[in-house]
């Protein structure tokens, strides 16, 4: 996780350009084989991918019929609106009638165990559910979830905080969880529950790797999704509901049974003691990031701190401020939350999401480089995050596989906001230097001021780098790649194919007026790259199963972080009296912040 903190760079650091540089704009020429269960189930079954008919088999939109969590009684409709920061209790019990995508059989290493370790699945499945939370006992990640490790697993998710659950028992079509977790709550968002099938054994040989713990990971690349499910909760009612819920995608058919209650905010305020310090995650000439757990709740949480007198020596009051108001703002499904902030005399704190499945930076380096498939569809989440962050007159400025993490299921999440630009419309321009030097954009070498346009830059740069492995003007020698990305025209290897050469080269127009974007996200959306496999709206919603998925073994799981980091004692180190002045400390006055001042979900597309 990267966790950087960016940096504002002086033109007086620039050596000079051993060229003039012409006011002129620049364009880049275009140039289960099949095993039949010997258990019948009545709700579905797995049945090699075989669906049993049904006559209410859900359509893309259906729903669970009302009343829903986020569909409430009638007559709590005329109760006014309670407060929408508090905690949200969620108690997944089970599913029934799951089954495999169409067409996929069940993996042998799954038939086998089943074949040779019934009695775990049956006995649990056949007792009362009582019977089983008790079996089950106060540790939800005990040794009796991991004996069933062949039923499917779930992952519950609100607001990018996510939390693995193994099945304690019942069998592949009626898995049985029986497991409860309290989330934060600090403005409205969505929870989601997927389904997934390992397909081998997460200790055995050639299966997932350790997490330095004796544990291994829990969650592989290969798993199968058996689908999910997708709802907002009702803030606005202390009732507890209870529902079974209809899965959408993987195999199609089956619910879930989801209990949901909601607990208003007491308006107690946070402090660093409402936080058990874990890992030290990253650090910064600001402050560090430590992986923490709220006491409370018990979620995990990445808290990134900042020293007052530090920003305020070195003039970034204004960029700090201004990460915090654009995280407290938007609410984006590829952008990592903000859930809380609070300050000392001496410090700030930003309380993140904790998304551990690695930078993208991590797996790039690794992989070399993706293939189409995979490139399109970061890119594509990429691409609603910043068109996200436009809709608020945002500039982003700091695109790089370094502020891009993966989640536990394969979706990007955009971090590390320090660069932002606010109160940008259409028109507007900047003139602030800043950023990482592969990825400027021409506009801001010139010195000639910036739009918006200038993240569609920045994208096109990652996109090419994905399906490269490099940048496309990368040089060792930083004065001679801003001379490349000034005047070098654009080249592909030949393993990039026609359509993501054109729109490379819309992305990558030196003329911001002329660049594919300017007039908005949606003519980069009408591109054939992404027109012809990209449903937007699915992807939004997280209806298209990303086409990796790391393997994590739990919450609180480091294992993709530098060793130089978590090695590291998490300490909130005391602070000199730093004789900050009153003036100097109302410059932070409004930082501490614990629930969205929209009051409402705004991350709908």
């Amino acid at each position: 996780m990267s966790w950087k903190f960016g940096k504002i760079f002086p033109k007086s650091l620039l050596t000079k350009l051993s060229f003039a540089l012409s006011s002129s704009c620049f364009t880049i020429p275009s140039a289960f084989a099949t095993i039949i269960l010997r258990t019948e189930f009545k709700e579905g079954g797995f049945l090699s991918g075989k669906h049993h008919s049904s006559n209410n088999s859900p359509s893309d939109t259906s729903r669970s019929t009302t009343p829903t969590p986020g569909n409430p009684h009638p007559e709590d409709a005329v109760k006014p609106p309670v407060p929408r920061s508090g905690m949200l209790k969620i108690r997944v019990t089970a599913a029934k009638g799951l089954n495999l995508p169409q067409g996929v059989s069940v993996p042998a290493p799954i038939q086998e165990a089943l074949t040779t370790n019934p009695t775990p699945a049956s006995r649990i499945a056949s007792s009362p559910p009582t019977a089983v939370v008790k079996a089950a006992g106060a540790n939800r990640d005990s040794v009796q979830r991991r004996q069933v490790w062949w039923l499917p697993y779930l992952v519950l998710e609100f607001d990018k905080n996510e939390v693995l659950v193994d099945a304690l028992g019942g069998d592949l079509a009626s898995p049985v969880w029986m497991y409860s977790a309290t989330f934060d709550v600090s403005r409205i968002s969505e929870i989601s529950a997927t389904v997934y099938l390992r397909t081998k054994e997460p200790h055995a040989e050639g299966g997932a790797k350790s997490n330095g713990e004796g544990e291994g990971e829990d969650m592989g690349n290969s798993d199968l999704c058996l689908g999910s499910i997708r709802f907002t909760p009702n803030l606005d009612s202390l009732r507890v509901t209870d529902d079974w819920m209809t899965v959408q995608g993987g195999g199609g058919t089956g619910s879930i049974n989801v209990q949901v209650s909601f607990k208003p905010a007491s308006g107690q305020t946070l402090t660093i003691d409402s936080f058990e310090l874990l890992k030290v995650i990253g650090k910064g000439s600001f402050g560090k990031v430590m992986q923490v757990r709220k006491r409370d709740t018990l979620r995990i949480y990445a808290l990134k701190t900042l020293r007052k007198a530090h920003i305020v020596s070195r003039s970034e009051v204004t960029h700090t401020l201004a990460e915090r108001t654009v995280l407290a703002q938007v609410n984006c499904p590829f952008i990592v939350p903000l859930k809380f902030s609070f300050q000392s005399k001496e410090k700030l704190y930003l309380v993140l999401a904790f998304i551990n499945g690695g930078e993208l930076f991590h797996h790039l380096q690794r992989e070399g480089k993706f293939n189409e498939t995979r490139s399109r569809f970061y890119s594509a989440q990429l691409l609603l995050a910043l068109e996200h962050l436009h809709s608020f007159n945002v500039i982003y400025r700091d695109l790089k596989p370094e502020n891009i993490l993966l989640d536990y299921a394969g979706n990007i999440a955009l971090c590390d906001f320090g660069l932002c630009k606010l109160n940008m419309s259409n028109s507007d321009t900047t003139n602030t230097f800043c950023g990482t030097p592969e990825y400027l954009a021409p506009e801001l070498l010139s010195g000639h001021g910036y739009t918006k346009c200038v993240d569609w830059w920045t994208l096109g740069v990652l996109l090419y780098e994905m399906l490269t492995g490099l940048p496309p003007f990368y040089d060792e020698n930083t004065n001679e790649m801003y001379r490349k990305i000034l005047t070098e025209p654009l080249r592909f290897p030949d393993s990039v194919r026609p359509e993501a050469r054109s729109l490379l080269t819309g992305l990558l127009n030196r003329d911001p007026r002329q660049r594919l974007g300017v007039n908005g996200a949606q003519d980069i959306k009408n591109h054939p790259f992404f027109a012809k496999h990209i449903n937007f709206t699915k992807l939004w919603n997280k209806q298209i199963q990303p086409p990796f998925k790391p393997a994590v073994a739990s919450a609180i799981d480091t294992s993709n972080f530098d060793e130089e980091f978590t090695n590291e004692v998490p300490l909130d180190s005391v602070v000199d009296d730093s004789h900050l002045s009153q003036t100097v400390q109302q410059q932070f006055e409004g930082f501490s912040w614990s629930v969205s001042p929209l009051g409402e979900s705004v991350g709908r597309y």
